[in-house]
């Protein structure tokens, strides 16, 4: 008669549980036993969340001048109308509060779609390259030993202050113009929408390189295997073979990258805004909050942090994130 799992020990039980569990389930079971990588989770949720519920949290208008004294310090009650300024006020009497809702979900919606659009062109393009070698792999690879021998942040820099001051350069269809405003609250009067879509224009041409060099390598590593033959002789073709066998065995690692390159995507963004060639004033970004900020920093040494620790927190957080999901995805370690 034959036994059932009940009928096992406990031990051979839970090995027979284990081995029943899919490959996602294990995953998420090893992710959550990293507690950097959970609270960072936690945080990045919470940060990402308040920056969606802005219009609900904030207490002033975003752009809303003379509220209050100039740097007036937290916890100030407004004294036209009683409101708390949470953060207190900036160098023009603006919520500081409401300015740090509107920049988080500015600045956060720049780095998720530079990183989706960055990790997308550099999967696209580096599963063709290492699929079908050839002129098509030469082509891709010579544009990335191009785009390697440039540096990168000075070129980022006169490129980004060329086309953020003049955004008429690049014309941008009215609907994706609207789409980027509804989605960051955006201003459709003046030059605020085109300003932020040139920014994740000029950061996603920088940005597509790793990923397009990490997809390559894993085709290169897969595209002569069993599966992938067995799949040519049943008759697919190769945009089958490459979406349903070729694409799955480098996603892991390609979602590690996503991680990573959204922590490099926000601190892009941040730094040319603080340098005063990326978005601008009176749209509220991280980067210009703290460029501001550092103007005054030795009157109020109080004033950088506001932007800078959220900066700080969501860039240690993507890293985190990053560092949990190798550890999940990679067979090779026992947690």
């Amino acid at each position: 008669m034959a036994s059932t799992t009940a009928d096992l020990p406990a031990a051979s039980r839970g090995i027979a549980l284990r081995k029943s569990e899919g490959q996602w389930t294990i995953v998420l079971r090893r992710f959550r036993r990293h507690r950097l990588a959970m609270i960072s989770l936690f945080v990045l949720v919470l940060i990402f969340v308040a920056s969606l519920m802005a219009p609900i949290l904030a207490p002033f208008p975003r752009d809303a001048t003379g509220l209050a004294p100039r740097f007036s310090p937290p916890l100030t009650t407004n004294p036209q109308t009683g409101t708390l300024h949470i953060l207190g006020t900036d160098h023009v009497g603006r919520d500081f509060f409401t300015r740090l809702l509107y920049a988080a979900r500015i600045t956060l919606s720049v780095a998720f779609s530079v990183a989706t659009a960055a990790t997308l062109i550099g999967m696209t393009l580096g599963a063709l390259a290492g699929y079908f070698r050839g002129i098509v792999d030469s082509i891709v690879m010579r544009v990335l030993e191009f785009m390697a021998s440039i540096p990168d942040f000075p070129i980022l820099l006169i490129i980004a202050s060329i086309l953020i001051t003049d955004p008429k350069l690049l014309p941008y269809p009215p609907f994706v113009l609207d789409l980027i405003g509804n989605l960051m609250l955006l201003n459709s009067v003046g030059t605020e929408r085109a300003q932020v879509l040139t920014m994740i224009v000029v950061l996603t041409l920088f940005g597509w390189t790793g990923a397009a060099r990490l997809m390559r390598g894993m085709v290169l590593s897969v595209r002569e295997r069993d599966f992938i033959e067995s799949a040519r002789s049943l008759g697919a073709n190769n945009v089958r073979i490459i979406l349903r066998h070729v694409v799955p065995n480098a996603f892991p690692p390609l979602v590690v990258a996503y991680t990573l390159s959204l922590a490099g995507a926000l601190t892009a963004e941040t730094a040319l805004s603080f340098l005063g060639v990326g978005i601008t004033d009176p749209t509220p970004t991280w980067g210009n909050m703290l460029q501001f900020a550092t103007n005054f920093m030795l009157t109020n040494p109080w004033v950088p942090l506001i932007p800078g620790i959220p900066v700080v927190l969501c860039s240690l957080g993507f890293n985190f994130i990053g560092d949990g999901l190798r550890d999940a995805l990679d067979p090779r370690l026992k947690m």
